[in-house]
């Protein structure tokens, strides 16, 4: 929702209410000073204006605004919850209040939110179909296929964005036919729609591959690497290839792709290195929290379990297959922690730590930390006495997260290192892991990872339970077993199907078969793997170095 459209609605509802001639003056007090840059004069005006009850809920969207703004992220919370609850069905107002909820990581009133917004007959359909492309973002596909479904009844026209996103959540339900279909029909009314070429390549389908080969190919050769679309179209290339054993073809593809990736999204590798230094340094004194934290009593609600690693190194796999046989829900790849973080701190950013962050928590937030992560995340547990939260970058903040909660258990998931960092270099992550576009970089993430994940083992022992990707694949049954135990993780009367919803790379992976097939990938392409492997080299040589 535009800001003239808050604006319009409060208006509207001053009419409506007959809150008087003195709010309405207010009203566009408050407006023209937040529009002159006088925000300490808006805050006075819109503070008045949350005490008349037809407004109050636009008073309260516009302070979230300002206070987020000011770097205020707890006030900020505060008046978005407030708007929330005050907030009637105008589906205007409920758009607004959806995004600025999810933004701020209020996900179970965002949700709230959307479902209102779906309830509503009446509801414009730009404004469904913008909130449920906003829901696919945030890995809600079930929500999402439901708004769009609406918005199509509302009136949507069809378009590749449209078939796409159709498409996308299709493809995190395991719906692949309809998926397939879906992605097709995006790229028919637009052939140059990059996101549908790249969820299509990842289907892996042999039907209409060459078409989509030759698609890919032209659009390469009419556009260079520099163009925004570029380096998804060729990874999308790289994997239809790979897929059609064309690895000669293949690979100088994804150098180009890498390359123009590593040009779109910059690395900061000075930063990430001295923060991951920092976080592998400080497990010991988080662990010495964690001994003080221990003896708080729990109140018996469902306990999360951390599924981290690098990414695409099998943790999907080996949680959904938890998951199918014990009593754990799957929740999917959660930012709820990081999101606590900070708002402890009071600090707006993103959904990755930085050392400013890290700084900013201190031992007397450990308590309070715990409880807002697991009151935030909780009803994902649907009945569950476990639920697992799959972020494999959780691996950062494992520390603080185990000293904050006592009942806490990591699982975290181990590979072997070429296989892992090619699994990363061949993979489009979006605005994540930046490193993973750069030999160089991803053989130090690898090296720095396991470094992390042997001083959290060393520091919090049997909390943490570690799970090899080649033990697992090769035994997935006895390696079940052998992690639910450790994990202490009760056994389900009756085995349940891949979870509803997959929303990650392996969306597609997970519901095949389990099989050793995947290990050693990176040898069809040995040839010109050589600089991984001297990078690996180099990176642990610094490494034992430094012990």
């Amino acid at each position: 929702m535009r800001s003239s459209d808050v604006a319009d609605n409060a208006y509207w509802r001053l009419d409506r209410e007959d809150a008087g001639l003195n709010a309405g003056e207010l009203w566009r007090r408050a407006e023209s000073s937040r529009l002159a840059g006088d925000l300490v004069g808006a805050r006075r005006e819109y503070c008045e204006l949350v005490r008349i009850a037809s407004i109050a809920c636009y008073a309260h969207l516009r302070l979230a605004d300002l206070d987020l703004s000011a770097g205020e992220l707890r006030a900020s919370s505060g008046h978005a919850l407030q708007a929330y609850r005050l907030a009637h069905d105008e589906p205007s107002l409920l758009a607004q209040l959806c995004r600025q909820l999810f933004g701020l990581g209020e996900i179970q009133a965002a949700l709230d939110v959307a479902s209102r917004l779906d309830r509503i007959s009446d509801s414009a359909f730009p404004l469904l179909a913008q909130i449920a492309k906003l829901l696919s973002d945030s890995m809600e596909p079930v929500a999402a296929l439901a708004l769009l479904a609406h918005a199509r009844d509302a009136g949507l026209p069809p378009s590749a964005g449209g078939h796409y996103l159709e498409g996308l959540n299709r493809l995190y339900l395991g719906e692949l036919d309809r998926a397939f279909d879906a992605l097709t029909a995006s790229v028919g009314l637009d052939p140059a729609f990059a996101p549908a070429y790249w969820s299509l390549a990842k289907l892996r389908r042999q039907e209409q591959r060459g078409e989509r080969i030759d698609r890919l190919q032209s659009l390469l050769e009419r556009h260079q690497d520099s163009h925004p679309d570029a380096a998804l179209w060729l990874y999308s290339l790289f994997h239809e290839l790979d897929a059609d054993d064309q690895v000669d073809r293949a690979w100088p593809i994804l150098q180009r792709a890498m390359r123009a990736r590593g040009h779109q999204v910059p690395y900061d590798e000075p930063r990430e290195s001295a923060l991951l230094r920092r976080l592998t340094g400080d497990m010991r004194k988080w662990a010495s929290h964690h001994d003080l934290q221990s003896h708080h009593e729990d109140d018996g609600s469902p306990m999360p379990v951390m599924v981290v690693g690098m990414p695409r190194t099998g943790t999907t796999i080996i949680e959904q297959s938890l998951c199918r046989s014990r009593d754990m829900q799957a929740a999917g790849e959660l930012h709820d922690y990081v999101r606590q973080m900070r708002w402890i701190a009071n600090r707006p950013g993103g959904l990755e730590p930085d050392t400013g962050l890290i700084d900013a928590i201190q031992p007397g937030h450990l308590d309070e930390l715990g409880r807002r992560y697991r009151s935030h995340t909780v009803w994902r547990a649907q009945g569950a006495s476990r639920y697992s939260d799959k972020w494999p970058e959780n691996y950062l903040v494992q520390g603080i997260a185990l000293a904050s909660l006592p009942g806490l258990r990591v699982l975290a998931v181990r590979r072997d290192a070429m296989d892992s960092c090619w699994s990363n270099l061949r993979e489009w992550f979006g605005g994540a892991y930046r490193y993973s576009y750069d030999v160089k970089h991803v053989a130090r993430r690898q090296v720095a990872y396991k470094r992390l994940l042997d001083s959290a083992c060393e520091a919090f022992g049997e909390r943490i339970v570690a799970a090899d990707y080649e033990d697992f694949v090769r035994s997935p049954e006895v390696e079940t077993n052998r992690l639910a135990e450790l994990l202490g993780l009760p056994t389900r009367e009756q085995a349940m199907p891949v979870g509803a919803a997959v929303a990650t790379a392996s969306a597609v992976q997970v519901r095949e078969r389990i099989t050793d097939g995947n290990i050693g990938t990176w040898r069809r392409y040995e040839r010109w793997l050589g600089p991984l492997q001297a990078a690996l080299e180099t990176a642990q040589r610094i490494e034992e170095s430094h012990a």
